[in-house]
């Protein structure tokens, strides 16, 4: 995977709502043909992460490539700087804040430009989380699938009808389902359509928020196994959103772990299970329940304070490689303790 080409590229995303930082200073890779997992409690900004690469929401700040081409760029960073230039009233700097001004407008245009060009939004395509919500009960599931088809102004009737009916059988459904209402289907059933209605589209980044969080257990493995075919078939890269850490270990190649809109530690997935670093990775590990009763009875949790984990007052934290492929968000300290740990 490390010769691989790098698809996506996000660089320090910043995703405030008003005062809240839902994603603050996030920065990481996705290689051409790799699952990368993001997991973290409820509320830490996974989906949120996840919206802003779709374009759902206008990012903050930051920017995203995609296929080397920004397709979102944020503006908040540009315009307290032109801000904060702007309260300098010092009038030796007047001429070069002038010409900064100038500089972080055209910037602010230019990024500006980069998001109204929506074309390559069409090859990264979203599964959300809830198949139930995520479906227009008012629309048959050939409409529903179809639907980025028409919008992207295919017109021949009996060429939509023939790729539906294959993307149904693809996702393990049959065609006498494309007349039928999301309604009429059980929460399975419903994943699996909203699945069609992303891969028909031939994506080449798949962004799947929690596809599984909603379904029962059994299922859970039909769909994973499912996106597994899909993945191989059709050639997918796949960012993975979930909160079961069993099945993004299966499932990714490399995972991101995600704290209060930050990204704490990033590795591969047999590293970050063999050697977790960031007292918050080893948190999260330790709430993995145990098949065997016997073992889960001497299972430690470990509780995560982060005022009391770190002293970040003099020697700020930045995300650090502490080893080949694994980086964590540290202080130089706390590197130089992580390297000691590996024995590096």
């Amino acid at each position: 995977m490390e010769n691989k080409e790098v698809l996506l590229q996000v660089k320090n995303l910043c995703q405030y709502f008003g005062k809240v930082k839902a994603v603050d200073d996030v920065s990481f890779d996705i290689k051409k043909g790799e699952v990368f997992g993001l997991v973290g409690e409820s509320g830490c900004g996974k989906t949120t992460t996840g919206r802003s690469i779709i374009k759902i929401y206008d990012i903050t700040s930051g920017s995203i490539y995609f296929k080397g081409k920004r397709i979102c760029a944020g503006t908040k960073s540009y315009k307290d700087e032109i801000a904060a230039l702007r309260a300098d009233k010092n009038p030796e700097n007047a001429a070069a804040n002038k010409a900064r001004i100038a500089q972080l407008k055209k910037e602010i245009q230019a990024a500006r430009n980069d998001q109204t060009k929506t074309g390559m939004v069409t090859d990264i395509q979203m599964i959300f989380q809830d198949p139930i919500a995520s479906l227009n009960p008012r629309m048959t599931v050939k409409e529903i699938i179809a639907e980025g088809l028409v919008i992207q102004g295919v017109k021949d009737q009996k060429y939509i009808d023939e790729k539906v009916y294959e993307i149904l059988e693809l996702v393990g459904l049959v065609r006498e389902h494309a007349g039928r209402y999301p309604h009429e289907f059980s929460g399975g059933q419903r994943q699996r359509i909203g699945i069609a209605r992303s891969v028909i589209m031939h994506p080449e980044l798949l962004i799947a928020d929690e596809p599984i969080s909603a379904l029962d257990v059994s299922i859970q493995a039909q769909v994973i196994n499912l996106l597994n075919e899909l993945r191989e078939t059709l050639d997918l890269t796949i960012l993975f959103i979930a909160h079961d850490l069993s099945v993004v270990k299966y499932f990714s190649d490399r995972i991101g772990v995600m704290y209060f809109g930050k990204l704490v530690e990033l590795a591969s997935s047999d590293e970050l299970f063999a050697h977790p670093l960031h007292p918050y990775t080893k948190s999260l590990l330790s709430a993995i329940p145990l098949p065997d009763p016997h073992a889960e009875k001497r299972r430690t949790r470990i509780a995560y304070d982060a005022q009391a984990s770190h002293d970040y007052s003099v020697d700020k934290p930045s995300m650090q490689e502490v080893a080949p492929g694994h980086f964590v968000y540290c202080n130089d300290a706390e590197a130089a303790a992580y390297k000691k740990e590996l024995g590096l």
